[in-house]
């Protein structure tokens, strides 16, 4: 017999106790409540976040932009296809023939200050534990952020440090 227990003690344990469980759980309900909210408006939180980050880094190198989220560069490369294809963002050339920088259109810009409102209720609402999703950052025993004036070194987050740390 193991030390851990028997195999389906040790399955209880780890379907009970388990953190990168609790957070893909976690993941997956936030996802789903983002993206059905973003449905009327033609796409999805992972769009979203891939427009607000070159909106506001300017011109990006796919890759850059790839780091900085954390994605694979394949569904970097799907996912800015498919916007490219909606007119959200330009695919143009970069500082040599091989690079491309990503840069919003107009039409993105827009889609952009379309979704705020969405979004903004969106993050109210993940975080308010009387709201019909009671607080499902709070039903896993993680924090709230801070009000926004104390929250300005989080531009931070965007730092290569950051980004480089996690493709080591």
């Amino acid at each position: 017999m193991s030390p851990y227990g028997t195999p389906k003690e040790i399955a209880r344990q780890m379907t009970n106790h388990c953190i990168a469980m609790r957070l893909r759980q976690l993941n997956r309900m936030v996802t789903r409540l983002y993206d059905e909210s973003l449905r009327p408006l033609g796409f999805t939180v992972n769009q979203l976040n891939i427009l607000a980050t070159i909106v506001s880094r300017g011109p990006i190198p796919p890759g850059q932009l790839g780091q900085m989220l954390g994605m694979e560069k394949s569904t970097v490369s799907r996912t800015i296809d498919r916007m490219h294809k909606h007119g959200w963002i330009d695919i143009g050339p970069g500082k040599d023939k091989r690079s491309q920088l990503l840069k919003a259109t107009p039409l993105g810009r827009q889609l952009l200050l379309t979704a705020a409102p969405v979004w903004q209720d969106l993050q109210a609402n993940v975080l308010d534990s009387t709201a019909e999703n009671s607080g499902l950052l709070a039903a896993f025993g993680l924090a709230t952020p801070k009000e926004d004036s104390q929250t300005e070194h989080l531009d931070d987050f965007y730092s290569d440090e950051f980004a480089d740390d996690f493709y080591r």
